[in-house]
């Protein structure tokens, strides 16, 4: 009991209404405006977070879009170079028909040049030999004719056949 006689009562009731007092005080002019500010904030956050949360959900549905224009893509290109390629493959084709057919018809020149010349030098053979055989006959009218002589002229022209014609 001496412990209440050491406290006073009017003390306790002045600090009772100062803390009071300071309370309302506190709680209308300061508390207020600090619990706006925190809750303005709170706020803000929320939304911020929402945002990012929508922002995170819009960059997902974008990345699966692009994953999708991507494989598309791919697909296209796929198909347009097998596209090139065969039109590639045809165009090859074409070139080894035409090479083919310049061949056959560069052997077929070649086959009418080479019937033309042997022909051609078939006539000068039969031109020569014509000369050749009226040579000696003209020889052999000239000569007086026996058999060593017939002999000799024919040995003559066959030695001139031997020899190469300039």
């Amino acid at each position: 009991m001496e412990l209440l006689k050491l406290l006073d009562f009017k003390l306790i009731v002045a600090q009772v209404v100062c803390f009071a007092l300071v309370y309302f005080l506190l709680k209308h002019l300061l508390w207020t405006k600090i619990f706006k500010v925190l809750e303005d904030r709170r706020s803000k956050v929320e939304g911020e977070l929402k945002a990012i949360e929508t922002t995170r959900l819009e960059v997902a549905r974008l990345k699966g879009e692009y994953e999708t224009f991507l494989s598309k893509v791919e697909e296209i290109s796929k198909k347009r170079l097998k596209e090139y390629e065969a039109m590639g493959e045809v165009k090859a084709q074409e070139i080894r028909e035409h090479a083919r057919q310049e061949a056959e018809r560069i052997v077929a020149d070649a086959k009418k040049e080479i019937t033309f010349e042997f022909a051609k030098s078939r006539e000068v053979l039969k031109t020569e030999i014509v000369e050749m055989v009226i040579s000696a006959t003209e020889h052999m009218i000239q000569e007086k004719l026996s058999f060593e002589n017939d002999k000799k002229i024919i040995e003559g022209i066959l030695t001139e056949l031997d020899k190469p014609h300039a």
